[in-house]
């Protein structure tokens, strides 16, 4: 019988939390469900971990890959995925029990593409911290291109979301050659141009488990370079569709965001790094024109983005 919900989890070295993740999917009280655990060439035995539990129960099904990262991963756990919606779920992190059976009340009630919910963050402490979107409510896909996707503080990101699976066609993945940062949110913008109707509730469907030391916070990614790459595909992507002029404006408010808070060593030399600095910022918010002012002088940008969180 074909489920109506796809649950997919890439793995990647996550054995000592993947079980807790597995099972948090197992108990969900939407049952009409299958998880698809896509082991992406994991060192540390987590895809054995993923076998034993396809062994216990016909609902999970396991891909074995070589290690292509997570958008190839997202990708391979889609193509194998049968439901009519794919709910995505890191390795590493849980969903509450009552997550799909949320996602999928509103996707049918309101007749959506996508939808998210808002969830909770737990820090290495394990203290939680809730995180909500700004402006719940239904939108077109463009709206949520211009208001969530380009606009920083947004936390539209891989997951605590339900989407047609049919709206994942194999254009949306970025080349499979490249490891580019917020892969996620490149993915969506992308994504966008399938999307009618989109909806954002503040119904927690998601606990995401802060580390520190993962790839997507310490890890490479975060190199000027990628970055560069990243903005210029979006570009080519927003040209092709004819949106480029209308959204220049958002777009540079971002790269001015992800050098200020996301890239570990600013080059100054590099040509992308010269034309944001040259950016005119009158129209920025405040937040943004004070970041692209410090830009001109890293380690004064540094300094005042550590006083910033030690005072928090």
């Amino acid at each position: 019988m074909t489920p109506i919900v796809s649950i997919i989890i890439p793995i990647y070295n996550t054995a000592a939390t993947l079980a807790r993740c597995i099972d948090s999917a197992l108990a969900q009280s939407f049952a009409d469900v299958e998880i698809v655990l896509v082991d992406d060439g994991s060192p540390d035995g987590a895809g054995d971990i993923a076998d034993a539990y396809a062994c216990r129960d016909a609902r999970i099904h396991v891909v074995h890959q070589s290690n292509a990262g997570l958008a190839e991963a997202r990708r391979a756990g889609i193509h194998a995925a049968r439901g009519r919606y794919i709910v995505p779920l890191d390795s590493d992190d849980t969903m509450p029990e009552r997550a799909v059976e949320t996602l999928y009340r509103h996707m049918t009630e309101q007749d959506l593409d996508m939808v998210y919910g808002c969830y909770c963050r737990i820090d290495d402490k394990g203290e939680q911290h809730l995180a909500s979107h700004r402006s719940p409510g239904v939108m077109s896909g463009s709206e949520f291109l211009r208001d969530e996707l380009l606009t920083p503080g947004s936390i539209c990101g891989a997951w605590a979301n339900m989407s047609r699976r049919e709206l994942w066609t194999d254009d949306i993945f970025p080349p499979c050659n490249l490891r580019l940062p917020s892969e996620d949110v490149f993915m969506l913008v992308k994504l966008t141009q399938h999307i009618a109707r989109v909806a954002l509730f503040n119904d927690v469907v998601y606990n995401y488990y802060y580390n520190p030391l993962s790839l997507s916070i310490a890890g490479p990614l975060h190199r000027q370079e990628l970055w560069k790459q990243y903005f210029a595909l979006i570009r080519d992507d927003l040209r092709h569709r004819g949106l480029l002029d209308e959204l220049e404006s958002h777009l540079r408010v971002m790269e001015v965001d992800r050098l200020a808070f996301y890239t570990h060593d600013i080059d100054c030399s590099d040509p992308w790094y010269q034309q944001v600095i040259k950016y005119a910022d009158g129209n920025f918010p405040l937040k943004h024109r004070l970041l692209h002012r410090l830009l001109r002088h890293p380690r004064l940008l540094r300094t005042a983005i550590a006083l910033r969180r030690h005072l928090r």
